[in-house]
């Protein structure tokens, strides 16, 4: 029988085109060209998925530029006062600015602008650059040159690689940091997809000149003076051009020295009995900047290496080339150890890993519980084979598109998987009615089946794909982080669609059996359908019958639910931008006592490294203390007593603690580390956004720091009485001890000197200043440091013994000057032209909306002076922001729906029935929430959008059975209780498959899908509560619409007719009772 239904189908393929032939029937007439087609689609799927990147996230970050201007020398005061204001004020009239941060600490000045994702990055650093341009003139001149760096998600390092010297190496740090500067930092920089190096750790190079106070004093010389004659007498400088008509040449003065040994030779002054030179009266030798960072990894000292991606480049591709490179690499330097401290590859690969996994169980599960309800071999495996095809599909368009593999890809992927089998079971299912019940032959039942939904089965896929639409052009952060998963969701749902129609066709053709008794194994199956789906269609087909005759109870308790879940259940739940996520990796901020030395602050670092190497499940750490200019992506803004470490857990899969566990763990531990002010323990991640400063920010601004300060720990003692936070910290604290020098003015006038005089030789004496460059040979050079040994400046008695030369000869700074311990701030920090000061907060997984109700009744009794005020910054400003997006985004959706189902149903009333189900799946989506614990956010707002269009599907299914029922001339009340007992199983088989579909999301199988699995939360429990609430009210509001359209009628046709009786003779003018 299936070998003759072949050949006639083959037979009917050589047939001519008939042109009065469908669509469906031309395809099927050539299987070869759609075959062809959707194999070659397949292929570049395939190419695709294999090709496209990994990375976690999309990049989702604003554009951020950041301008760092050293100033040697100055105080944190000084640097505000005369660089920050200036550059900050001109960086805010530049377009589209968020917000423009500063923080002004010792010698240098940083500040950041945040501009909304229109600018651009592009855009946005030229501007910047443009208006440092424009104030250039008015900085001082003993600023170095500010420098501009643009900060995406291409600034976190792609490797964080520590270079430790190898035991019984001859190396040591300070070389090692020369070869990382010199040779090796080269080295990667060849590597392709490396975009830049950055090296961290101390010990910069210098040649320092030690000058000896006294026997500068017995040449009657000034430092200042020395430090003009190594800048004049080392030093190369072109003089000009020889052109001739055979060539031209370059004249140019050579005076560099090229060796250290030379310096010594430079004349500083001349006398009777001959020249001064240097080597007289300073001691000269190789050594190191006083160290103002450090960096360290793996529990060890070393120099940091971060290795950064390009821009537009991809996590994954730089991954892949540095560890090509690599073992090269560490071959060239045989004593060099090269350790990863800090890697995104793992996360990265374990968690699109995991997400992979989930699809294939989300695709066994999805066809297993569809084949428990069908009871079909035949066509379970038809529905399964359209998966691959449409996977396929999908990634090829992904692969077009530019996408990533990435958490929020793949939700979309997993999320399609029960709901793109529903359009091939419909197919599959038609085929089988018209060959099996209608006797068609197999090629017409194709044709005739496929035909008969082709129209249906679209509407079911764009209704739900319309309501993804305003997601995609919403803006704001919720489109950096949605649009990657509505326009994948789409674009599987389109390749569902397109499988259906195409693939599924041809395949019935030889899949179909003409014999449609059940087997053994499938009867036994069956009794899945007979004793659980049955008794749960004539469960709803009574109660339904019931509920007819009682619908102002059921609609009155229908809306109590409703406003009891919205008003008092949905609150419980909390509310998140994101949610946290346990990724194994954790992030510790700490602060030392302000008048902590380097070295006590390396020896606090060890402490806490010590309590992490004994933690159970530790893989890796990479720890940074202070920071260096120019260098972004090690952090800028930190001082010498600040510092950060990341700390690698193995995953969550594999401990039992956790990652909230393991950070309260730390804090305990570290609480008694002697000279430790503060320390904050959060995880990867705490902020979905970077230019989040912390989950909790109160920024209170204001024109006194004093007051500030006060108003600050008001705060902060506050804030730590709150629950659910686990740390709470300041950007600054009044407790740095400053030496000030009160300068006798009318002193020293009489010697012929000012506070500049006094404070330019002083900075020399203590700080040191760089008066020239000893250049070497294929290195960066050496600056030339020129100071007084460390005897002469070590503390203030010292320091009031330099000499200071007059018209009057050198006189003690003493008898100029007297000093005074002062407290100051620590850093300055200001946002939008206000000096500021934050209070942050972190949390463990209590909601931020909770968060902010406790923290808002601590804080209501707080009294601030006028002028002063206080901002709730971090997430909550956020959450606003997004979800003031997300509601308009759902209430586009809503409208886009309805008006795509009325030309659908010819009708303004069916569709407001069929929409009805939306409000009955948030009745769902609340109570999921709360009882499994998590919280209403952006990915549970984007699941209640797609639930509007999921849950229509069902509404529609019930309303297109009634209407063509009552067409055929049944009953209004007959044809709903026929509604329900037909269509319950196809509803709730499609419910079934979508909603274990999703298991995986919320059971969250992966690495980072925390972040996501409020969605599928969101998505099942509404599911599953509107799916059966579906049974019953909606064909409760269809008749209730129904009655209301009846009486509408009626009462039109009556003014017609009485319309029609004034036409007919009736004079307008008699009186109402004589007419």
């Amino acid at each position: 029988m299936k070998g003759s239904r072949l050949r006639c189908w083959r037979l009917s393929m050589q047939t001519e085109l008939d042109p009065g032939k469908s669509f469906v029937e031309r395809f099927l007439d050539h299987p070869h060209l759609i075959i062809s087609l959707i194999l070659l689609a397949v292929a570049l799927g395939f190419i695709g998925f294999k090709s496209m990147p990994l990375n976690l996230f999309p990049d989702a970050n604003y554009p951020v530029v950041s301008v760092i201007i050293p100033m040697p020398g100055a105080s944190a005061e000084d640097v505000e006062d005369k660089v920050t204001r200036i550059v900050e004020k001109e960086l805010s009239t530049v377009d589209l600015v968020r917000k423009v941060r500063s923080v002004s600490q010792d010698e240098m000045a940083a500040v950041s602008v945040e501009f909304e994702y229109e600018k651009g990055l592009d855009a946005a650093s030229a501007d910047v650059a443009n208006a440092i341009k424009r104030i250039e003139a008015r900085l001082p001149g003993d600023i170095k040159p500010p420098e501009i760096f643009r900060v995406s998600d291409a600034t976190t390092p792609v490797f964080t690689l520590a270079l430790i010297p190898k035991p019984g190496s001859h190396l040591d740090l300070e070389k090692v940091r020369q070869l990382a500067d010199n040779e090796i930092k080269e080295d990667f920089l060849r590597i392709p997809d490396v975009a830049n190096v950055e090296v961290f750790g101390g010990y910069f190079p210098e040649v320092t000149v030690e000058i000896d106070p006294r026997k500068l004093h017995a040449h009657n010389l000034s430092l200042e003076q020395v430090v003009l004659a190594i800048r004049n007498q080392n030093i190369n400088m072109p003089d000009g051009l020889i052109i001739r008509s055979e060539g031209q040449y370059l004249i140019k003065t050579s005076g560099e020295r090229l060796e250290k040994s030379k310096l010594k030779d430079i004349v500083v002054a001349h006398e009777e009995r001959g020249d001064v030179h240097l080597g007289d009266v300073a001691d000269i030798k190789t050594a190191y900047q006083e160290r103002q960072s450090f960096y360290r990894g793996n529990g060890r000292a070393a120099i940091g290496i971060n290795l950064l991606r390009p821009e537009k480049g991809h996590v994954t591709t730089t991954i892949e080339a540095v560890e090509k490179a690599l073992p090269l690499i560490r071959g060239k330097y045989p004593e060099i150890s090269f350790e990863i401290a800090d890697t995104q590859k793992n996360i990265i690969e374990t968690s699109v890993s995991n997400m992979v996994d989930a699809l294939r169980d989300a695709i066994i599960m999805t066809v297993g519980v569809i084949f428990l309800i069908l009871a079909n071999t035949r066509i379970s495996l038809l529905a399964a084979i359209s998966i691959p095809f449409t996977y396929f599909l999908t990634f090829a368009a992904m692969y077009l598109f530019g996408y990533e593999l990435n958490i929020v890809t793949l939700t979309g992927v997993i999320v399609a998987v029960g709901l793109l089998l529903d359009d091939a079971i419909v197919v599959i299912e038609n085929i089988e009615r018209h060959y099996h019940q209608l006797k068609k032959p197999i090629f017409k039942a194709a044709v005739d089946g496929l035909n008969e939904i082709l129209l249906a089965d679209w509407s079911g896929t764009y209704t739900t794909v319309i309501v993804l639409v305003p997601i995609m052009f919403i803006g704001g952060y919720v489109e950096k982080i949605l649009r990657q998963f509505t326009v994948v969701l789409s674009l599987a749902l389109l390749a569902s669609y397109i499988v259906s129609v195409t693939v599924i066709p041809l395949l019935s053709l030889y899949l179909v059996r003409s014999n449609s008794t059940k087997n053994g194994f499938e009867r036994v199956i069956g009794l899945f359908g007979q004793y659980v789906i049955d008794p749960v269609r004539d469960f709803f087909a009574n109660l339904i019958h019931f509920a007819l005759r009682h619908k102002a109870f059921f609609i009155i308790l229908g809306i109590a639910v409703f406003i009891v879940s919205m008003r008092l259940v949905m609150p419980i739940a909390g509310r998140d931008l994101m949610p946290p996520m346990d990724t194994g990796i954790v992030k510790i901020a700490f602060e030392a006592e302000s008048d902590t030395s380097i070295s006590k602050t390396e020896e606090i670092a060890k402490r806490i490294e010590a309590v992490l190497q004994k933690m159970p499940g530790i893989e890796r750490i990479s720890t940074m203390v202070g920071s260096e200019p120019g260098i972004i992506s090690f952090g800028t803004g930190r001082i010498p007593q600040q510092g950060l470490i990341t700390a690698h857990f193995i995953d969550r899969f594999h401990r039992k603690e956790t990652l909230w566990d393991i950070e309260e763990d730390i804090r305990k531990q570290c609480r008694d580390i002697p000279g430790l002010k503060s320390l904050d323990a959060y995880d990867f991640g705490a902020t979905p956004l970077s230019t989040i400063s912390a989950p909790v920010d109160i920024m209170i601004s204001g024109p006194d720091p004093k007051v500030l300060d006060q108003i600050a720990y008001d705060v902060a003692s506050r804030l730590m009485k709150v629950g659910g936070l686990t740390t709470v910290t300041r950007s600054w604290t009044m407790d740095k001890i400053e030496i000030l020098l009160d300068v006798d003015l009318e002193k020293a006038r009489r010697y012929g000197l000012g506070p500049v005089e006094m404070s330019r030789e002083l900075t020399s004496a203590v700080r040191g200043t760089p008066a020239s460059v000893l250049r070497v040979p294929g290195e960066d050079g050496y600056t030339i440091r020129v100071r007084y040994p460390e005897w002469a400046r070590d503390s203030v008695p010292d320091i009031g013994a330099i000499y200071i030369p007059s018209r009057l000869g050198p006189v003690p700074l003493k008898e100029l000057a007297g000093f005074k311990r002062v407290r100051t701030r620590t850093r300055f920090t200001r946002q939008n032209l206000e000096p500021t000061v934050d209070v942050y907060g972190y949390r463990a997984t209590t909601s931020i909306t909770h968060l902010q109700a406790r923290i808002e009744k601590a804080l209501s009794g707080l009294s601030l002076p006028a002028g002063y005020k206080i901002s709730h910054e971090g997430e909550v400003k956020n959450i606003h922001e997004a979800g003031g997006r997300l509601k308009k985004a759902l209430g586009l959706a809503i409208i886009l729906l309805f008006f795509s189902l009325v030309p659908t149903f010819r009708s303004w009333i069916n569709p407001v029935t069929i929409m009805m189900a939306i409000p009955l799946a948030m009745i769902g989506a609340a109570w999921g929430l709360v009882l499994v614990g998590r919280h209403a956010c952006m990915p549970a707002n984007m699941g209640m959008i797609l639930l509007a269009g999921i849950v229509v599907n069902n509404s529609i299914l019930l309303i297109d059975f009634i209407e063509k029922a009552r067409a055929k001339g049944a009953e209004l009340k007959d044809a709903i209780e026929q509604a329900v007992r037909v269509r319950t199983r196809p509803i709730l088989m499609t419910a079934s498959g979508t909603i274990v579909g999703i298991l995986p999301i919320a059971a969250q199988r992966a690495l980072g899908l925390e972040r996501l699995s409020p969605l599928a939360v969101v998505a099942i429990y509404g599911l599953f509560v509107a799916t059966f609430l579906t049974l019953v009210y909606i064909p409760i509001f269809y008749d209730l619409f129904d009655g209301v359209r009846q009486k509408g009628k009626q009462w039109i046709e009556r003014r017609r007719a009485l319309a029609e009786g004034r036409h007919a003779g009736i004079p307008r003018s008699l009186p109402a009772g004589k007419r």
